[in-house]
């Protein structure tokens, strides 16, 4: 399976496992959030009608408890006894005792004359009959004025009652203290922006505005309150474009609007903070699952590219088996073929060696030095011929399962003799062959011939792959590891290309150059080395060189028979 197709499953499963759950969630999320926010929106509002209503009563009540100052007096007093004004002023000590609220006293006759006055400022004697409070309260009986400037030219206003005394009417005014009313409709404070202050019906400002608005200024929101008997709560920006929320009503007495209202950033700043950490949790609680998704989903991938691996593995061994198979076939034919004639061979040399006795004192005489390069020669033949059956007794061997002969083989010495039938070959093309021993190595019981096959072709593969480098060199090492003989042959030569590392144990294939290799060779020691119960592995890279690892266990009763 390509790798293209587990990129395409490990995203399936971050699909199916991880982002269906995911967009649920985010939709329960947004759900409860906004069920949450308008929720805490309306608690919002109804804490801040709720805030201004207690606020309205405060004021509502403080204004009735100097209206029923006036009433009082004005019902208990006669105008003689009040236009005295000695006792004017005794009653003026006796309010102020108990509200510093009242600024002064006056009292006043039908035609709006000043009869007396106690405060700071010299009023008695003005005349006040065509001033808006007095003729307001000619019709009214009680009234309580806007702020305004009036002769002392300052701002404040006044509550005024009307006695009618007999036939007489006259006029109780008292001054509020423009500074305690303003601290008392001032005195509220909701979160870090929030303030209370009164505009009358024409947006005049009756008290100061925290957040910029001084006493008689013209209120610039005044046109977007929403304006009814009761407290009612709204949302507007102001002149600057900041958002407000607002909670606003009219007073009795007096018709003025008291307005409470507060930033909206400030006001919903625990539901911000709630939301965000909120989606702090969510999007961490998220990005952990994510995570732990996401190396569930690279192990599962790569669980399911080991397993198709070993699949490969398995299927590259059924091939190779199936080749070996077919290789041994052709192996069993080829060694009757080679052995008929081999037989014929040995038989015609056994001749010749009954001949040579009976022509030596012949041939030896007239030409010793010739007859010497006879014997030679004869033994030569021998020594070709029996090593010609043993070959073609390996390829018996390696076709079916037979008795192989098994002595005890001291790898100090027979590594060695191997490397000898290859040592001109390797000093030709300059290659350096390096040998390492562990020591106290134990012997091993297993074919010699059979053995000295696998690593001949190791070694000639070795020398192949070095041709032309600089530097060349094969280092062998023998070692002994957790009950095994391990034998490596070490090339910094050309290396294996991955998608020939697959394909390097099957029968005919091969990298070399057409005519210099049958592609036998590697198959050939594959199955040796597993038929002698061992094992060989191979690790490349490519211009960095190969290693071969060979394997043998030392515990001969462990050991397949070959």
């Amino acid at each position: 399976m390509k790798k293209d197709n587990f990129k395409q499953i490990r995203k399936m499963i971050l699909i199916r496992v991880l982002m269906v759950p995911f967009l649920i969630v985010l939709v329960v999320f947004g759900t409860l959030v906004y069920y949450f926010a308008s929720y805490s929106s309306r608690q919002v509002k109804s804490e801040l009608v709720r805030t201004a209503t207690d606020h309205r009563s405060l004021i509502e009540q403080f204004l009735a408890e100097k209206v029923a100052n006036l009433q009082f007096i004005s019902s208990s007093y006669s105008i003689d006894e009040l236009r005295n004004k000695s006792g004017l002023a005794r009653i003026f000590h006796r309010l102020q005792s108990g509200s510093v609220a009242f600024f002064d006293l006056g009292i006043f006759d039908q035609k709006g004359n000043h009869l007396a006055y106690a405060g700071p400022y010299d009023l008695a004697g003005k005349n006040y009959a065509e001033t808006e409070w007095f003729k307001a309260v000619q019709d009214m009986g009680l009234y309580i004025s806007d702020v305004f400037l009036g002769y002392r030219n300052i701002p404040h206003f006044v509550i005024a009652v009307r006695r009618n005394e007999g036939e007489r009417i006259w006029y109780l005014r008292a001054t509020i203290d423009t500074f305690a009313f303003n601290d008392l409709v001032e005195n509220i404070r909701i979160g870090k922006t929030g303030e209370a202050y009164l505009v009358n019906r024409k947006g005049i400002l009756q008290s100061r505005r925290r957040s910029g608005g001084r006493l008689m200024e013209s209120d610039p929101d005044f046109e977007d309150y929403q304006i009814a008997g009761k407290i009612t709560s709204f949302s507007s920006k102001d002149c600057f474009g900041r958002q407000y929320l607002y909670a606003a009503g009219e007073l009795n007495y007096t018709g003025w609007i008291m307005v409470v209202r507060q930033a909206a950033s400030d006001a919903y700043a625990p539901l911000a903070f709630s939301i965000i950490v909120s989606l702090i949790i969510i999007i961490g609680g998220v990005a952990v699952v994510m995570v732990m998704g996401y190396i569930q989903a690279t192990r599962m991938v790569n669980r399911l590219n080991l397993a198709d691996m070993e699949k490969q593995q398995m299927k590259t061994q059924l091939v190779i088996a199936g080749k070996l198979a077919e290789v041994g076939e052709m192996s069993t034919g080829l060694a009757h073929e080679i052995n008929n004639p081999l037989q014929v061979m040995k038989s015609e040399l056994t001749m010749i060696n009954d001949i040579i006795p009976d022509i030596e004192e012949i041939v030896k005489g007239d030409d010793p030095e010739n007859f010497r390069l006879l014997i030679d020669s004869v033994e030569q033949i021998g020594i070709q011929i029996d090593r010609c059956g043993k070959i073609t007794q390996g390829l018996l061997k390696f076709a079916r399962k037979t008795d192989s002969s098994r002595e005890q083989i001291e790898m100090q010495t027979f590594l060695p003799e191997v490397v000898r039938m290859v040592e001109q070959q390797a000093y030709l093309e300059n290659i350096r062959i390096i040998q390492e021993f562990d020591p106290d190595i134990p012997p091993i019981i297993s074919d010699p011939n059979q053995l000295q096959q696998v690593f001949l072709n190791l070694l000639n593969n070795a020398i192949h792959a070095l041709k032309g480098r600089t530097p060349a060199e094969i280092r062998i090492k023998c070692s002994q590891k957790e009950g095994n003989l391990t034998v490596k042959v070490i090339d910094n030569g050309s290396g294996i290309s991955p998608e020939d590392m697959e394909k390097i144990y099957l029968p005919f294939f091969t990298t070399k150059p057409v005519g210099q290799g049958t592609g036998l060779g590697l198959s050939t020691v594959y199955g040796i080395v597993n038929g002698l119960g061992g094992d060989i592995t191979v690790e490349s890279e490519v211009n960095s060189g190969t290693v071969f690892t060979v394997q043998f266990p030392l515990d001969t009763h462990n050991a397949k028979s070959a």
